[in-house]
Protein backbone atom coordinates (compact mmCIF):
# COMPACT_ATOMS: atom_id res chain seq x y z
CA UNK A 1 0.00 0.00 0.00
CA UNK A 2 3.04 2.38 0.49
CA UNK A 3 1.77 3.97 3.38
CA UNK A 4 -0.85 7.06 3.06
CA UNK A 5 -1.64 8.00 -0.47
CA UNK A 6 -1.71 11.33 -0.01
CA UNK A 7 -0.25 13.98 2.50
CA UNK A 8 0.83 17.56 3.18
CA UNK A 9 4.24 19.52 3.52
CA UNK A 10 7.38 20.29 1.29
CA UNK A 11 10.11 18.16 -0.70
CA UNK A 12 12.83 17.66 1.98
CA UNK A 13 10.66 14.38 3.76
CA UNK A 14 9.78 13.37 0.46
CA UNK A 15 13.52 13.08 -0.67
CA UNK A 16 13.96 10.90 2.14
CA UNK A 17 10.80 8.82 1.59
CA UNK A 18 10.61 7.79 -2.08
CA UNK A 19 7.69 10.13 -2.57
CA UNK A 20 6.84 12.91 -5.29
CA UNK A 21 5.91 16.51 -4.12
CA UNK A 22 5.40 20.32 -5.21
CA UNK A 23 6.53 22.90 -3.43
CA UNK A 24 4.87 25.81 -4.73
CA UNK A 25 5.48 29.31 -4.62
CA UNK A 26 4.65 31.75 -1.70
CA UNK A 27 0.74 32.07 -1.57
CA UNK A 28 0.07 29.65 -4.73
CA UNK A 29 -1.55 27.59 -1.97
CA UNK A 30 -3.29 28.62 0.78
CA UNK A 31 -1.52 28.69 4.13
CA UNK A 32 -4.16 30.49 6.52
CA UNK A 33 -4.61 28.81 9.57
CA UNK A 34 -1.77 26.01 9.55
CA UNK A 35 -0.24 25.84 12.73
CA UNK A 36 3.59 27.06 11.86
CA UNK A 37 6.89 27.87 13.97
CA UNK A 38 8.40 31.53 13.04
CA UNK A 39 4.55 32.97 12.92
CA UNK A 40 4.97 36.23 11.05
CA UNK A 41 8.72 36.15 9.57
CA UNK A 42 7.73 36.92 5.67
CA UNK A 43 11.64 36.81 4.83
CA UNK A 44 11.16 33.58 2.99
CA UNK A 45 7.69 32.50 3.96
CA UNK A 46 6.84 28.96 4.72
CA UNK A 47 4.61 26.92 1.92
CA UNK A 48 2.53 23.68 1.39
CA UNK A 49 2.13 21.03 -1.26
CA UNK A 50 1.02 17.61 -2.10
CA UNK A 51 2.99 14.57 -1.01
CA UNK A 52 1.54 11.81 -2.28
CA UNK A 53 3.48 8.36 -4.02
CA UNK A 54 1.50 8.83 -7.16
CA UNK A 55 2.79 11.83 -9.57
CA UNK A 56 -0.75 12.10 -10.71
CA UNK A 57 -2.25 12.88 -7.09
CA UNK A 58 0.33 15.56 -6.73
CA UNK A 59 -1.66 17.18 -10.06
CA UNK A 60 -5.04 16.58 -8.73
CA UNK A 61 -4.65 18.25 -5.50
CA UNK A 62 -3.09 21.04 -6.51
CA UNK A 63 -5.87 21.73 -8.79
CA UNK A 64 -8.62 20.79 -6.81
CA UNK A 65 -7.02 23.63 -4.47
CA UNK A 66 -6.40 25.90 -7.06
CA UNK A 67 -10.15 25.55 -8.63
CA UNK A 68 -11.83 26.01 -4.71
CA UNK A 69 -10.76 30.02 -5.19
CA UNK A 70 -8.44 29.96 -1.75
CA UNK A 71 -8.17 33.34 -2.08
CA UNK A 72 -11.42 33.39 -1.06
CA UNK A 73 -10.75 32.34 2.55
CA UNK A 74 -7.15 33.20 2.42
CA UNK A 75 -6.80 37.31 2.06
CA UNK A 76 -2.46 36.41 1.33
CA UNK A 77 -3.62 33.22 -1.26
CA UNK A 78 -2.92 34.68 -5.16
CA UNK A 79 -5.70 35.15 -6.89
CA UNK A 80 -4.65 32.77 -9.97
CA UNK A 81 -6.74 30.23 -11.42
CA UNK A 82 -5.18 26.85 -12.91
CA UNK A 83 -3.84 27.53 -16.10
CA UNK A 84 -4.12 24.72 -18.47
CA UNK A 85 -2.32 26.23 -21.10
CA UNK A 86 0.63 26.18 -18.52
CA UNK A 87 0.01 22.43 -18.06
CA UNK A 88 0.04 22.05 -21.67
CA UNK A 89 3.67 23.52 -21.58
CA UNK A 90 2.47 26.39 -23.78
CA UNK A 91 5.89 28.54 -22.59
CA UNK A 92 7.69 25.61 -23.79
CA UNK A 93 6.99 24.78 -27.20
CA UNK A 94 4.42 22.80 -26.05
CA UNK A 95 4.23 19.12 -25.13
CA UNK A 96 5.53 16.62 -26.92
CA UNK A 97 8.20 19.28 -27.75
CA UNK A 98 11.92 18.29 -26.72
CA UNK A 99 13.43 20.29 -23.70
CA UNK A 100 16.03 21.32 -21.75
CA UNK A 101 17.20 20.02 -18.43
CA UNK A 102 20.32 22.39 -16.78
CA UNK A 103 21.64 20.10 -13.93
CA UNK A 104 23.35 20.84 -10.89
CA UNK A 105 25.59 18.43 -10.01
CA UNK A 106 27.57 19.84 -7.06
CA UNK A 107 25.87 23.43 -5.60
CA UNK A 108 29.20 24.74 -4.75
CA UNK A 109 28.53 24.55 -0.89
CA UNK A 110 28.11 20.60 0.00
CA UNK A 111 28.65 18.14 -2.50
CA UNK A 112 26.26 15.89 -3.54
CA UNK A 113 26.89 11.61 -1.61
CA UNK A 114 27.39 9.52 -4.65
CA UNK A 115 23.97 7.75 -5.04
CA UNK A 116 22.56 11.02 -5.50
CA UNK A 117 25.59 11.55 -8.35
CA UNK A 118 24.18 8.04 -9.42
CA UNK A 119 20.78 9.73 -10.08
CA UNK A 120 21.58 12.34 -11.69
CA UNK A 121 23.17 10.23 -14.13
CA UNK A 122 20.90 8.40 -15.03
CA UNK A 123 17.72 11.11 -15.35
CA UNK A 124 20.58 12.75 -17.41
CA UNK A 125 20.88 9.48 -19.72
CA UNK A 126 17.13 8.96 -19.97
CA UNK A 127 16.19 12.55 -20.70
CA UNK A 128 18.63 12.31 -23.67
CA UNK A 129 17.17 8.72 -24.58
CA UNK A 130 13.74 10.25 -25.14
CA UNK A 131 15.26 13.14 -26.93
CA UNK A 132 15.62 15.59 -24.83
CA UNK A 133 18.68 17.92 -23.13
CA UNK A 134 20.51 17.69 -19.50
CA UNK A 135 23.03 20.57 -19.92
CA UNK A 136 25.04 20.81 -16.47
CA UNK A 137 27.36 23.46 -17.68
CA UNK A 138 23.84 25.74 -17.96
CA UNK A 139 23.24 25.47 -14.19
CA UNK A 140 26.93 27.16 -13.41
CA UNK A 141 25.63 30.74 -12.18
CA UNK A 142 22.00 29.45 -11.48
CA UNK A 143 23.75 27.79 -8.19
CA UNK A 144 25.62 30.72 -7.30
CA UNK A 145 24.16 32.57 -3.77
CA UNK A 146 23.11 28.99 -2.09
CA UNK A 147 25.02 29.54 1.12
CA UNK A 148 23.82 33.94 1.59
CA UNK A 149 20.69 32.41 1.26
CA UNK A 150 20.06 31.68 4.96
CA UNK A 151 20.71 34.27 7.56
CA UNK A 152 18.95 33.67 10.47
CA UNK A 153 18.06 36.81 12.67
CA UNK A 154 15.32 34.85 15.19
CA UNK A 155 18.37 33.14 17.74
CA UNK A 156 15.30 30.75 18.46
CA UNK A 157 13.03 33.24 20.20
CA UNK A 158 10.13 31.84 19.02
CA UNK A 159 11.25 28.65 20.51
CA UNK A 160 11.62 30.12 23.83
CA UNK A 161 8.65 32.07 23.82
CA UNK A 162 6.54 29.19 23.04
CA UNK A 163 8.08 27.00 25.82
CA UNK A 164 7.61 29.44 28.43
CA UNK A 165 3.55 29.56 27.73
CA UNK A 166 3.83 25.53 29.36
CA UNK A 167 6.52 26.38 31.88
CA UNK A 168 8.75 23.36 29.95
CA UNK A 169 12.14 23.76 29.76
CA UNK A 170 13.19 23.84 25.84
CA UNK A 171 14.58 20.67 24.24
CA UNK A 172 18.20 21.54 23.29
CA UNK A 173 19.17 18.29 21.34
CA UNK A 174 18.25 15.86 19.70
CA UNK A 175 21.39 13.53 20.13
CA UNK A 176 19.73 9.93 20.83
CA UNK A 177 20.45 7.94 24.09
CA UNK A 178 19.86 4.84 22.67
CA UNK A 179 19.75 2.77 19.13
CA UNK A 180 21.83 5.55 17.36
CA UNK A 181 24.68 4.47 14.24
CA UNK A 182 27.80 4.09 15.78
CA UNK A 183 28.44 7.28 13.61
CA UNK A 184 26.25 9.70 15.61
CA UNK A 185 27.84 13.31 15.85
CA UNK A 186 28.65 14.99 19.26
CA UNK A 187 26.57 18.11 18.29
CA UNK A 188 23.23 17.80 18.34
CA UNK A 189 20.99 18.76 16.17
CA UNK A 190 18.96 21.60 17.12
CA UNK A 191 22.18 23.18 18.57
CA UNK A 192 22.74 25.96 16.24
CA UNK A 193 19.05 26.49 15.80
CA UNK A 194 18.04 27.52 19.09
CA UNK A 195 21.84 28.71 20.40
CA UNK A 196 22.71 31.97 21.98
CA UNK A 197 20.29 34.86 20.94
CA UNK A 198 21.11 37.08 18.18
CA UNK A 199 19.46 39.62 16.83
CA UNK A 200 19.14 41.81 12.96
CA UNK A 201 18.07 45.78 13.77
CA UNK A 202 14.83 46.37 11.81
CA UNK A 203 17.25 47.93 9.37
CA UNK A 204 19.62 44.90 9.27
CA UNK A 205 17.08 42.97 8.66
CA UNK A 206 16.10 45.44 5.26
CA UNK A 207 19.30 45.10 3.95
CA UNK A 208 19.13 41.35 3.57
CA UNK A 209 15.61 41.70 2.40
CA UNK A 210 17.00 44.00 -0.66
CA UNK A 211 20.53 41.59 -0.76
CA UNK A 212 17.70 38.42 -1.56
CA UNK A 213 16.10 41.06 -3.66
CA UNK A 214 19.20 41.28 -5.89
CA UNK A 215 19.99 37.85 -5.75
CA UNK A 216 16.35 37.03 -7.73
CA UNK A 217 17.42 39.22 -10.38
CA UNK A 218 20.75 38.02 -10.63
CA UNK A 219 19.18 34.01 -10.83
CA UNK A 220 16.16 35.40 -13.30
CA UNK A 221 18.92 37.75 -15.60
CA UNK A 222 21.20 34.40 -15.74
CA UNK A 223 18.25 32.37 -16.67
CA UNK A 224 17.15 34.14 -19.18
CA UNK A 225 20.76 34.56 -20.82
CA UNK A 226 20.63 30.58 -21.23
CA UNK A 227 18.41 30.78 -24.33
CA UNK A 228 21.88 31.74 -26.24
CA UNK A 229 22.93 27.53 -25.14
CA UNK A 230 20.19 25.76 -24.74
CA UNK A 231 19.66 25.29 -28.91
CA UNK A 232 15.62 25.08 -28.02
CA UNK A 233 15.17 29.10 -28.83
CA UNK A 234 13.95 28.75 -25.25
CA UNK A 235 16.01 29.67 -21.94
CA UNK A 236 16.64 26.33 -19.80
CA UNK A 237 13.48 24.91 -19.13
CA UNK A 238 13.72 23.79 -15.85
CA UNK A 239 16.97 22.52 -13.91
CA UNK A 240 17.61 19.56 -12.11
CA UNK A 241 19.22 18.81 -8.21
CA UNK A 242 19.46 16.62 -5.27
CA UNK A 243 16.95 17.78 -2.79
CA UNK A 244 19.50 17.25 -0.38
CA UNK A 245 23.19 16.61 -0.52
CA UNK A 246 22.22 12.96 0.96
CA UNK A 247 20.12 9.79 1.54
CA UNK A 248 18.16 9.39 4.82
CA UNK A 249 20.15 9.25 7.10
CA UNK A 250 20.60 6.76 10.72
CA UNK A 251 19.53 7.72 14.07
CA UNK A 252 21.75 10.42 16.05
CA UNK A 253 23.52 11.54 12.37
CA UNK A 254 20.84 14.53 11.47
CA UNK A 255 22.84 17.99 11.54
CA UNK A 256 23.27 21.40 10.39
CA UNK A 257 26.73 23.45 10.60
CA UNK A 258 27.34 26.51 13.18
CA UNK A 259 24.54 28.57 11.54
CA UNK A 260 26.56 31.50 14.25
CA UNK A 261 29.31 31.51 11.80
CA UNK A 262 28.06 32.46 8.34
CA UNK A 263 31.65 32.23 7.13
CA UNK A 264 31.89 28.08 7.64
CA UNK A 265 27.99 27.76 7.87
CA UNK A 266 26.97 24.53 5.22
CA UNK A 267 23.60 23.88 4.00
CA UNK A 268 23.42 20.56 2.92
CA UNK A 269 19.51 21.43 1.82
CA UNK A 270 19.75 22.22 -2.44
CA UNK A 271 16.36 23.42 -1.38
CA UNK A 272 17.63 26.74 0.36
CA UNK A 273 18.15 28.46 -2.53
CA UNK A 274 14.89 27.49 -4.13
CA UNK A 275 12.84 28.61 -1.02
CA UNK A 276 14.54 32.01 -1.20
CA UNK A 277 14.10 32.48 -4.66
CA UNK A 278 10.73 31.55 -4.61
CA UNK A 279 11.14 28.72 -7.21
CA UNK A 280 7.79 26.36 -7.80
CA UNK A 281 9.55 23.07 -7.57
CA UNK A 282 8.95 19.27 -7.42
CA UNK A 283 10.70 16.12 -6.19
CA UNK A 284 10.62 12.56 -8.05
CA UNK A 285 12.35 9.09 -6.78
CA UNK A 286 14.30 7.88 -9.10
CA UNK A 287 16.66 4.97 -7.75
CA UNK A 288 17.87 3.22 -4.14
CA UNK A 289 21.17 3.65 -2.55
CA UNK A 290 23.09 0.13 -3.72
CA UNK A 291 26.72 -0.31 -1.81
CA UNK A 292 27.85 -2.38 -4.81
CA UNK A 293 27.62 0.63 -6.75
CA UNK A 294 27.74 3.50 -4.71
CA UNK A 295 31.32 3.59 -3.40
CA UNK A 296 33.41 5.83 -1.63
CA UNK A 297 34.58 8.67 -3.93
CA UNK A 298 38.46 8.86 -5.14
CA UNK A 299 38.45 12.46 -4.30
CA UNK A 300 37.92 14.06 -0.79
CA UNK A 301 34.76 15.94 -0.12
CA UNK A 302 36.71 19.40 0.56
CA UNK A 303 33.19 21.21 0.61
CA UNK A 304 31.24 18.03 2.80
CA UNK A 305 28.77 17.83 5.13
CA UNK A 306 29.96 16.29 8.42
CA UNK A 307 28.25 13.14 7.24
CA UNK A 308 30.34 12.42 4.84
CA UNK A 309 32.41 9.53 6.35
CA UNK A 310 29.13 8.37 7.69
CA UNK A 311 27.60 7.73 3.95
CA UNK A 312 30.78 7.54 2.04
CA UNK A 313 32.58 5.10 4.18
CA UNK A 314 29.74 2.83 5.41
CA UNK A 315 27.59 2.74 2.17
CA UNK A 316 26.08 -0.93 3.67
CA UNK A 317 24.08 1.30 6.23
CA UNK A 318 22.27 2.92 3.24
CA UNK A 319 21.30 -0.11 1.33
CA UNK A 320 18.28 0.21 -0.34
CA UNK A 321 17.32 3.68 0.83
CA UNK A 322 15.45 6.02 -1.93
CA UNK A 323 17.26 8.47 -3.92
CA UNK A 324 15.11 11.20 -5.13
CA UNK A 325 16.16 14.72 -6.91
CA UNK A 326 14.16 17.79 -7.72
CA UNK A 327 13.15 19.33 -10.37
CA UNK A 328 13.48 23.35 -10.36
CA UNK A 329 10.82 25.57 -11.96
CA UNK A 330 10.16 29.35 -12.50
CA UNK A 331 8.32 31.49 -9.76
CA UNK A 332 4.17 30.32 -9.71
CA UNK A 333 5.17 28.24 -12.49
CA UNK A 334 3.10 25.10 -10.62
CA UNK A 335 1.05 23.87 -13.53
CA UNK A 336 4.33 23.75 -15.96
CA UNK A 337 6.77 22.34 -13.24
CA UNK A 338 4.47 19.37 -12.22
CA UNK A 339 3.98 18.93 -16.34
CA UNK A 340 7.70 19.01 -16.60
CA UNK A 341 8.13 16.45 -14.14
CA UNK A 342 5.69 13.87 -15.56
CA UNK A 343 8.32 13.88 -18.55
CA UNK A 344 11.05 13.28 -16.42
CA UNK A 345 9.42 10.58 -14.83
CA UNK A 346 8.02 8.94 -17.93
CA UNK A 347 11.43 9.36 -19.27
CA UNK A 348 13.25 7.75 -16.23
CA UNK A 349 10.41 4.89 -16.35
CA UNK A 350 10.96 3.98 -19.84
CA UNK A 351 14.69 4.31 -19.33
CA UNK A 352 14.17 1.36 -16.39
Amino acid sequence: MKGSPLGIGTIIGCAFCDLYALRPSYERLPYCGASNALEGQESISSVLGPMSNSLSAVKIFTKAIIDGKPWEKDPLAIRKEWSEKEYQLSEHGGKGVNLCFAIIWDNGVVKPHPPLIRAMQMTKDALEAAGHEGEPKLANEIRLGANSAKKPSYGGEDFRIECEKSGKPLITTMGPSEGAHNGALDEPFMKALVGEPRHHSAYELWQLHKEKRELRKSHLDYWESTIADTGTGRPVDAIISPAVAYPAVPHGTNTFSNEADVQTYKDSFCTTLCNAMDYACSSFPVTFVNPKIDKKPSQSHDDASPLTPIISDDPKVFAGVPVVLQQIGRTLEEEGVIAMTEVVDGALKHRT
